[in-house]
């Protein structure tokens, strides 16, 4: 893990062993990895209740922040609650209402706009970069949309560039009350900021790793494209068909985020805010902000053609490739396993993960805003409850 908080799925350890096949170099993705499919077997709901409960337990306080959960199996919610508080100062309770910021569960939306623009044969999986931004060196021309896409093309992050250039200091995240860094850079800048790169890590679609920076550049092909702020594509063309109405994604226009959770960390003997860094406002990779009954949404639209063609929406969940022929653990804004697909994000003090078992028609979603919330981990345990072997 990186001095510096970045914004990594929760999940890694399966996938490093995937990805060794690959490549011998860390993945700098935290993640389980594929977990032995469950079978439901039939318990009394107050005892799964009580199971789950007891996950949440050292969060479920009146002066604690804590998480939201939701179980959904065949369309229907077979549990959704809160724990503990969405704001320790007004003492707000977090409720299904609560919007949460996703962190690096908004890629799986990034990678959704693309695919809808390829539908309208707008753009093509295998165009390359420099089709949309010729600033770039020439390596662009051997980076696809699909590289960005499958984390196969080989960026710095760009969190780091910031750091090293001195564009930003290294105090974050801190508290949102403390004085806000004299630069607080947008997604432009990052864009601009990677286009300045000479060198990339590895030659494109020889390795995977995972990349903020890939996503970055996509939501900016996307407001290429589509001629729209990333932030009006995606309320136009996702959050409105799927009646998703609270959410929003939060850009350098600092948008209000009704009954927004503050994010928290446990330091010094107390529950502390600490959600404020100078690059809140980056974009692509993260900063869709949104609550359980939109996830609920977003989960059940991804059954259906409410989108894109099943043909199209396939791809996200079909594991990627290297030039050499070799699988990776990545569609389109998913980790893909044989029996599930997940994702995790955590940014600031905000954990959040979705675990979808198509073939069950079952996910758990937990979005939390404390940042020593195991949500991986949780996921699973909560999967495992409502799907165990006798």
């Amino acid at each position: 893990m990186k001095l510096f908080q970045t914004r990594w799925p929760l999940f890694a350890l399966a996938s490093a062993l995937m990805l060794a096949l690959a490549n011998s170099r860390d993945v700098r993705a935290d993640d389980p990895g594929e977990t032995k499919q469950p079978a439901r077997r039939d318990v009394p709901t107050s005892s799964l209740v009580t199971r789950v409960d007891a996950l949440f337990s050292r969060w479920d306080h009146p002066d604690t922040p804590g998480a939201a959960v939701i179980v959904i199996q065949n369309g229907k919610v077979l549990l959704k609650k809160g724990y503990g508080l969405a704001d320790l100062e007004s003492r707000r309770p977090i409720t299904s209402d609560s919007d949460f910021l996703l962190a690096s569960v908004t890629k799986q939306f990034t990678a959704m706009a693309i695919m809808i623009l390829q539908e309208r044969k707008q753009l093509s999986f295998d165009d390359p970069l420099s089709k949309f931004f010729s600033e770039f060196p020439a390596y662009a021309q051997s980076i696809t949309v699909r590289h960005l896409l499958n984390h196969l093309a080989g960026f710095p992050e760009y969190d780091d560039l910031f750091v090293a250039t001195g564009k930003i200091d290294k105090n974050w995240p801190r508290s949102s009350k403390s004085t806000r860094s004299e630069f607080e850079p947008t997604a432009k800048d990052a864009l601009r900021l990677l286009e300045d790169v000479k060198t990339l890590r590895f030659e494109p679609g020889t390795k995977f790793e995972y990349s903020n920076s890939g996503y970055v550049i996509l939501a900016q092909i996307v407001e290429k494209v589509s001629g729209q702020r990333f932030s009006v594509f995606l309320h136009q063309n996702i959050f409105q068909p799927l009646a998703m109405n609270r959410s929003i994604l939060y850009d350098e226009t600092r948008p209000a985020i009704p009954n927004a959770a503050l994010s928290y960390k446990f330091q010094n003997g107390a529950y502390q805010d600490i959600n404020y860094a100078p690059q809140n406002a980056v974009y692509g990779e993260d900063n869709i902000y949104t609550t359980l009954d939109d996830m609920f949404r977003w989960d059940q639209a991804l059954y259906g053609e409410k989108l894109v063609r099943a043909e199209t929406l396939k791809q996200a969940f079909t594991p990627g490739r290297l030039n050499n022929g070799k699988s990776i653990p990545y569609g389109f804004g998913w980790f893909v396993e044989s029996h599930r697909a997940r994702h995790s994000g955590s940014w600031l003090g905000y954990r959040t993960a979705i675990a979808r078992y198509p073939d069950k028609q079952f996910s758990v979603i937990v979005l939390s805003n404390v940042a020593d919330c195991g949500v991986g981990s949780i996921v699973d345990k909560i999967s495992e409850i409502y799907l165990e072997k006798d």
